[in-house]
């Protein structure tokens, strides 16, 4: 007994399979959505610690098995086969060739490096293969210098030669014994007399969670490449003329500088000789003669009185550019500092050697400078276990490089109707207009094709939102002065198949692979004995630069960083004139550009002024621009503001290609101000945003999807000098906690608990203004999502004539001498108490104001 007719089975079963392929083509719309929109959305951007490790000396090992060859290889890693991993490791290769014919091969080094895997974030490592091609003469010899990144805790590279038939004829096996129990300071010293300068190594620093060691450089080993000295965290040099060094290194040494390194310049008797190098970029006047003084090290140090901890030295006596004093001596600035991009340039009045029996005598000094010095930041990424070259730099790009093109989402609604109307049609809108003709032997034929029909729209729906090919994200940052432009550009690899594919890059950039780990990784390393396959092979050729990929999953990312560096011929960039006096900005800029920019904005410390949108060739007037004021260690509170992302604080949809492209900008501007601005800097730094989306000079070809973003930037010295007076920032010296909860870097305090600060004025100036500046409200607003918010309360300032703290209106933001007298010190300092209203809704995270101060100089 049927239960249902012929033709009604026929009408159900077309209906069922239309339901089945409607359903498959929805989920296939909503799992390419939700693919691209995961990539769009994924904008966590971790500051992570880096990890120190040390290796102690060990042996090159020689393979065996290997045949007869007439070239030998010898292998030095490090400085003298001393290194510390999660850095780019420098190595010497010596190549000699016995033969009485030249060798033409590749020189090969195989190394792991831990990786996140996937949208799962799986730790897992993959083997790199880095190649460079190499020509021995006959009855000759060459050395190959060269960096490749360490992976952190990993402990052997392998280092291979081929013949140009692929053949291998040389191997070394470098094993490395790094010390995981305790992180270290690598100190790279320059000096003729290095015997001196002994007492730095084996400091203990942060309660010994860092120990400082020494390593001992001369002209002729000191790198001539940023990468050489990637290892190093502290270059100090004293007693020592720098005018021996290279072009090449002295270029390496400021590239390295910009990357976050430590240049320490001591000074004494050769001052001239010891910043003959560096005086024109860090001096605002020429360097003085050498003169006799008398230093006090400090109280704490004194033995029979306080005069006991006072020692003549011969001094120099130099002023940086926008310095900031580090340690003094009664009115003496005995060591300044300048932020230099991501890190720090010192002098002191000393030479490090006049010290070293004080030192020797008082190790705490050492402990006492460093600390100063790096700063607590600083020393807590270096203490961290996680401490690692590029480690810091992937979490910090990956929200810059993970976002992806909207164009690519596909229009789920269109799919939806689609196979809505296929359900239709297939089901009883044809199964009745065949009926109605007499035509249901046409039936089932007909279906097909209608299915048929189906699947080829969809396919030529997906045809502007498949990728067919490796695709690039990238965010290009380009800062542009008189002398040249400096390019670094973060670029995101992938490709929509699991599938070998190469890559072929633009000769004038260099490579860096960049690759992750997870927080407190103790998980143990995987064996590596150099005959894994390697997921990534970079071939550093004459003609280019290329990637292989193999094995790393479709749509798995893989991120490098490239960097360019070329002369500013064309004049590019962004030039004026422009004076900061008592809180406000005059002058003009203009751009250089051939081409329109946008969201141009001029970033003080602390301090932001908006421009706009600026034509190209335009010159604009700066007079009657608004000034706002915030938190340059906040960085994504006042990008916001610049690129206009602060607007969608309560309609984030991911969908709105404008929020994208702000949220975009943001991001990438963040990630400038907090690696580029995170200290005090004089100078002004212009910054804008090309239009261009889709830009592939990293590329050698130009048949790569592309998209991203590129911030250009330059930096523009700042006259603060009017009338006979000079106006600074009270904060260029981080103040002196007293009591209380504090945090210099953020210039936040917490909690409930009264917080008392010491505020340096400057021992250059005598005062005769102060001023409190609040953040804006606009500012404000933003930081109240990252749960800080501007101090409310009482304020006090201590009186130096009656001992007690008098009270003061918070309100008002401007103190001049005559209110100030009985407060300042005789060193002019100015201590402060912050009580913060209990009855606000936050008790963590409070910014408190920014002091500047304006006077005469002495």
């Amino acid at each position: 007994m049927r239960i249902f007719p012929r033709n009604i089975k026929r009408v159900l079963k077309s209906s069922l399979f239309g339901l089945i392929l409607a359903a498959a083509m929805t989920v296939q719309a909503f799992g390419a959505a939700g693919e691209t929109a995961q990539d769009m959305g994924r904008d966590t951007a971790k500051d992570t610690a880096r990890e120190a490790d040390r290796e102690a000396p060990q042996d090159t090992l020689p393979e065996e098995g290997l045949t007869a060859s007439p070239i030998t290889m010898d292998v030095v890693y490090g400085y003298k086969n001393i290194a510390k991993s999660g850095r780019f490791l420098p190595l010497r290769v010596d190549l000699k060739n016995t033969a009485d014919r030249a060798f033409t091969g590749t020189l090969c080094v195989l190394a792991m490096e831990s990786d996140l895997q996937g949208y799962s974030m799986d730790l897992d490592y993959d083997v790199y293969r880095y190649e460079y091609p190499v020509e021995i003469p006959a009855s000759g010899s060459v050395t190959e210098m060269l960096s490749v990144s360490l992976g952190a805790r990993v402990d052997q590279m392998y280092v291979r030669l081929l013949d140009e038939s692929g053949n291998q004829v040389g191997q070394k096996r470098l094993k490395l014994n790094l010390n995981m129990d305790t992180a270290e300071l690598f100190i790279g010293v320059l000096s003729d007399d290095p015997e001196k300068l002994l007492y730095l190594n084996g400091v203990g620093i942060n309660y010994s969670t860092l120990r400082t060691r020494s390593i001992e450089m001369t002209a002729a080993t000191l790198p001539s490449s940023e990468l050489g000295l990637d290892q190093l965290d502290v270059l100090l040099i004293s007693d020592f003329d720098t005018g021996r060094l290279s072009g090449q290194q002295i270029q390496a040494v400021w590239d390295w500088v910009q990357k976050g390194g430590v240049l320490l310049i001591g000074t004494g008797a050769r001052g001239s000789e010891t910043l003959r190098a560096f005086a024109g970029d860090i001096l605002e006047e020429p360097v003085p003669q050498p003169d006799q003084y008398v230093i006090n090290m400090g109280v704490e140090y004194a033995v029979d009185g306080p005069e006991g901890a006072s020692i003549p030295l011969t001094c120099t006596d130099v002023l940086l550019k926008g310095g900031s004093e580090v340690l003094s001596s009664d009115e003496l600035s005995v060591l300044s500092s300048v932020s230099a991009g991501k890190g720090i340039v010192a002098v002191s009045m000393y030479d490090f050697a006049d010290i070293g029996e004080f030192c020797q005598q008082n190790i705490s000094y050492i402990y006492n400078l460093f600390a100063t010095l790096l700063g607590e930041s600083r020393i807590n990424s270096l203490s961290s276990a996680m401490d690692g070259g590029n480690y810091n730099q992937y979490w910090s790009v990956q929200s810059l490089i993970n976002t992806g093109n909207l164009t690519k989402l596909p229009k789920v609604g269109l799919y939806v109707t689609l196979a809505v109307a296929y359900v239709v049609l297939a089901g009883p809108g044809l199964y009745f207009f065949m009926k109605h003709r007499g035509m249901l032997r046409y039936y089932m034929p007909s279906v097909g094709i209608l299915s048929l029909c189906c699947t080829g729209m969809v396919l030529l729906m997906g045809m502007t939102t498949r990728f067919t090919g490796p695709f690039f994200t990238y965010a290009s940052i380009q800062d542009a002065d008189s002398e040249g432009v400096s390019e670094t550009t973060f670029i995101n690899m992938r490709a929509p198949y699991n599938k070998p594919y190469f890559v072929n890059l633009n000769q004038d950039y260099t490579l860096y692979p960049l690759t992750g780990n997870v927080y407190y990784n103790m998980t143990p390393v995987p064996k590596f004995t150099g005959e894994e396959p390697p997921a990534i092979t970079i071939h550093y050729g004459k003609d280019g630069t290329s990637i292989k990929a193999d094995n790393v999953g479709a749509f798995n990312s893989k991120f490098f960083m490239m960097e360019k560096h070329t002369s500013n011929q064309e004049g590019v960039g962004f030039t004026g004139d422009i004076n900061c006096f008592d809180g406000k900005v005059t002058g003009t800029l203009t751009n250089n550009y051939s081409k329109e920019v946008e969201n141009v904005a001029i970033l003080l410390y602390n301090q932001m002024m908006y421009v706009g949108h600026m034509d190209p060739g335009e010159t604009l007037d700066l007079d009657d621009m608004k000034m706002v004021y915030g938190a340059t260690n906040f960085g994504y509170a006042m990008a916001e503001q610049i690129t206009g992302a602060s607007r969608y604080k309560e309609d984030k949809d991911i969908g709105d290609a404008a929020y994208v492209g702000a949220l975009e900008r943001t991001n990438l501007l963040s990630f400038y101000m907090s690696n580029y601005l995170s200290g005090y800097h004089s100078e002004a730094r212009v910054v804008a945003f090309s239009k261009d989306k889709d830009e592939t000079g990293f590329l050698k070809s130009s048949g790569y999807e592309t998209y991203g973003s590129t911030l250009l930037t330059s930096s523009i010295d700042v006259n603060y000098e009017k009338d006979g007076m000079i106006y600074q920032s009270a904060m260029q010296k981080q103040p002196n906690v007293l009591s209380g909860e504090y945090y210099a870097q953020n210039n936040t305090m917490y909690g409930m608990s009264p917080v008392m600060l010491e505020y340096y004025l400057g021992n250059n100036i005598e005062v005769e203004k102060l001023n409190f500046y609040h953040l804006s409200d606009e500012v404000a607003k933003s930081m109240r999502y990252y749960y800080t918010v501007p101090f409310s309360g009482n304020m006090y300032f201590y009186n130096y004539n009656t001992g007690s703290y008098d009270s003061f209106d918070t309100n008002v933001t401007e103190y001049v001498r005559e209110d100030l007298e009985p407060y300042l010190s005789p060193g002019n300092t100015l201590t402060v108490k912050y009580v913060y209203d209990a009855t606000g809704d936050y008790t963590w995270n409070i910014m408190l104001p920014v002091l500047t101060v304006t006077g005469r100089s002495k």
